[in-house]
């Protein structure tokens, strides 16, 4: 329901039936005395707290039960029960090649071989409505996501990075580092420890794509080879129209996250553009064909996020106001990548 039609309900009525229908582990709103802008503000973050603002998961690990909003992303795939932990499987190879980058600054101290990272739990750095990740660990400086690729996936070892050109300016190279390992798997009591073998640093930049050119791309090599990840093929071809895809990233600087329910909404010869949820921090993250699982795109633009919205940020795309974000497709710099030394 959009904040405005809001006006139009009895706004205390509204908050006990939601407290009614759908327990949460919030505390029920004392309302007396509460002014309307306060109950139309409570309404809003009770709402998204029940049906959430967007289709952002964690991909659960095998034996557990699907987030809801996973649940509906197979539905919509046909995926039926006896096939979703093959397909679960697979998302989560999906991710494994999908990094964070950000400044060595934020590393932290090195403690029996793990650096503890400097983060903030995200409703200290966002105040959003939508408080399913409110606790988690953000890295506020996380400047855009990346992922391997290698004209080889399947030996699963590359040290070339693809991200968006925009997330890297040339100066900045020597002070990035990235690392694959950011994920809830590493949150412990609210500290982020991450293998001192875990992080990469960017050795040089092979290429990237013109300052004023939209395709907004960069191929750099990293300090190292990264070993034993899932690598996922490049799919040059062109990608129709409704074509189901989805995006794993680190949005907002985030532990990894996935997001689907997703079409392909418009397709050009160098772009696509797709309804994906994605934040500022999803910049360079890989988009995935959701039935072949090829990386079809790189996500480089798209609408204003979040809005302000009686006291906190709402997704735009719970107002279904999400026209799409735009992907620079892959057939643009997969001739760039280099064979691997024999």
């Amino acid at each position: 329901m959009p904040p405005t039609d809001l006006r139009h309900v009895n706004l205390k009525l509204l908050l006990r039936e939601l407290d009614r229908r759908f327990p949460t582990d919030v505390a029920p709103i004392d309302l007396s005395g509460v002014s309307s802008p306060a109950l139309a503000a409570a309404a809003i973050r009770q709402l998204v707290a029940v049906h959430g603002s967007n289709d952002l998961v964690n991909v659960p690990p095998e034996g557990r039960v699907l987030p809801p909003r996973l649940d509906v992303f197979l539905g919509k795939l046909d995926i039926h029960d006896r096939q979703a932990t093959d397909y679960l499987q697979e998302l989560r190879a999906d991710e494994e090649g999908v990094a964070v980058l950000f400044d060595r600054a934020e590393l932290g101290e090195l403690v029996d071989g793990h650096y503890l990272l400097r983060t903030k739990p995200l409703r200290e750095h966002f105040d959003l409505c939508d408080d399913r990740f409110g606790r988690e660990p953000c890295i506020p400086s996380a400047r855009g996501s990346g992922f391997l690729v290698a004209r080889y996936p399947a030996r699963r070892r590359s040290r070339w990075l693809v991200t968006a050109s925009h997330c890297i300016a040339p100066a900045e190279i020597a002070s990035t580092v990235v690392t694959f390992a950011f994920d809830l798997a590493a949150v412990q009591d609210g500290v982020v420890r991450i293998a001192a073998d875990e992080v990469y640093e960017l050795r040089a930049e092979l290429l990237r794509s013109a300052d004023d050119d939209p395709a907004d791309w960069a191929i750099f090599e990293l300090d190292r080879e990264v070993e034993g990840r899932t690598i996922r093929p490049l799919a040059c071809e062109p990608i129709g129209l409704t074509r189901p895809v989805h995006v794993v990233g680190h949005p907002l600087g985030l532990p990894r996250k996935l997001a689907g329910n997703a079409l392909v909404r418009e397709a050009a010869a160098d772009h696509f553009k797709a309804n994906l949820d994605a934040y500022g921090g999803n910049s360079g993250s890989p988009i995935f064909d959701s039935e072949t699982h090829a990386i079809v795109g790189i996500l480089v633009s798209g609408q204003e996020d979040l809005m302000a919205s009686l006291g906190c940020k709402l997704d735009q795309c719970m107002l279904d106001q999400c026209p799409g974000e735009v992907c620079t497709r892959v057939a643009l710099f997969a001739d760039f990548i280099p064979y691997p030394e024999l």
